[in-house]
Formats: C-alpha cells, sequence, structure tokens
C-alpha cells in the first residue's frame, strides 16, 4: 500500500518566498546570532529565489523612519523591484502584500526577516490562519536577543511552521543534480556560501562531474529552467 502525503512535496513551482524587512536599522540590533550572517543567509535565500524562478515578495516596515533602508545586496539580487514598506506588524495586514499574494496563487510560503519575534512571527501565524503552509527558514531569521528568537521559533513551530535552514531549502527544493544547468549554478551558490558542505563540495574528485555528466543523458530535466547566465552576471 502507498500512502498518499498530508502535505505535497515543496518545488519551486508551488511555492512563494517572502523576505521581510531585511533593513540596517533591525540588523545592527540582531543578538541572537552574528548579524552579518543572519542577513548573508536571508540573501542566500534570495539567491536561490532568483535561480529557481520562485515568486518573491520584499517588504520592509518604516523604511523612511526607524526602520531604515532595504539592503542594497538583496536589491542587486531584484533590480528595479521596490520592496513593499508598510506600517502594520504582519504583512497580511497591508492591502497590497494581500494583493501581490492573490496574484501569485500559491498555498506554500517561504518566510525569513528580521525580528523572528517581531514581524515574521505575527506574519507567519497570520498566514496559518489564512490556510497557508508555512516554510520558516530559521537561520535567515534573527531577534534581539537569543531567547526570544529561541522562544518565538519554538512557539511557532507548535503552531505549525515547518523549520528549515536556507541550505535545507536548497536541497528541498533541487532533490535532482542531474540537469546540467541546474548542477552549474547550484553548485556555485553551495560551494561561495554553505560552509563544511561548500568546502566538501569544493574540494570533492572531479569524477563527480563525470558522473553528472553521464546522468544527464539518462534522465529528463527538471521542468523549472534556472536563470544560470543571469545569476553569474549579478553575483
Amino acid at each position: 500500500m502507498i500512502l498518499q502525503p498530508i502535505h505535497g512535496r515543496l518545488s519551486p513551482m508551488n511555492c512563494a518566498i517572502i523576505l521581510m524587512d531585511y533593513q540596517q536599522q533591525f540588523a545592527l540590533e540582531i543578538n541572537s546570532a552574528d548579524g552579518d550572517i543572519v542577513v548573508h543567509n536571508g540573501i542566500n535565500l534570495a539567491k536561490i529565489g532568483k535561480t529557481f524562478s520562485i515568486p518573491t515578495v520584499l517588504t520592509t516596515i518604516g523604511q523612511s523612519s526607524f526602520g531604515g533602508p532595504f539592503f542594497s545586496k538583496l536589491r542587486e539580487i531584484f533590480p528595479g523591484r521596490e520592496p513593499i514598506d508598510r506600517t502594520t506588524l504582519s504583512i497580511f495586514e497591508d492591502t497590497r502584500v494581500l494583493d501581490a499574494m492573490e496574484k501569485i496563487g500559491r498555498n506554500k510560503l517561504i518566510i525569513a526577516g528580521l525580528w523572528t519575534d517581531f514581524g515574521v512571527a505575527a506574519s507567519i501565524r497570520q498566514a496559518q490562519q489564512l490556510g497557508y503552509e508555512v516554510f520558516m527558514v530559521v537561520d535567515a531569521c534573527g531577534d534581539v536577543t537569543l531567547r526570544a528568537h529561541h522562544i518565538a521559533t519554538q512557539r511557532l513551530c507548535r503552531e505549525g511552521a515547518v523549520p528549515m535552514t536556507w541550505l535545507q531549502m536548497l536541497l528541498a527544493l533541487h532533490r535532482d543534480w542531474v540537469p546540467p544547468e541546474a548542477y552549474d549554478v547550484l553548485l556555485h551558490i553551495a560551494k561561495n556560501h554553505a560552509s563544511a558542505y561548500g568546502l566538501e563540495i569544493r574540494y570533492a574528485p572531479s569524477g563527480l562531474d563525470k558522473r553528472q555528466t553521464r546522468l544527464a543523458n539518462d534522465k529528463p530535466r527538471e521542468r523549472w529552467c534556472p536563470n544560470a547566465a543571469e545569476f553569474r552576471s549579478d553575483h
């Protein structure tokens, strides 16, 4: 007997990414982890969204006042895209965000941002109330204290949010390394940003590349088409 999964597999074709409040003033107050690493992980998540052509919503709060500007590195990944600057704690209380999500039309949300127990928690909770399945990228979220981050994360997980790291998200979205164009782009992300895993890939035997080339002739390609050339030119 084959059991039917309760939730369908997460894929680039059924999810959307929301990047919240990656702003200078919020980043300066992060004490739950190294603030630079948290922001860098958010940038990694943005690169994954760009590579997989996943609809991505950018949002800020109080950009011209207490929050400060959106990080330029994220703007570079999505050139010409202005984040939705809101006044509400939860992004789902802003009609522009609701309109954007309705146009996207996907029920699986990947959410990360600053601070964990500030806008992120309120938004995830409301997203679940609206019927979304939420994946929280924990290492791309940060808070003013480690305790605040942990308590907020634990509470959200008990309420049904799925915790993941940005690297786990990458591997969940791309389970097959066969398509040559995907292999090159995703290896670029992992080598440069995945710490020990990236080092392992960097120094792996060249036979791995030969094996992937051979397998590419035996299996069909994935349905998604990564923005390989665009990714390399920007980053």
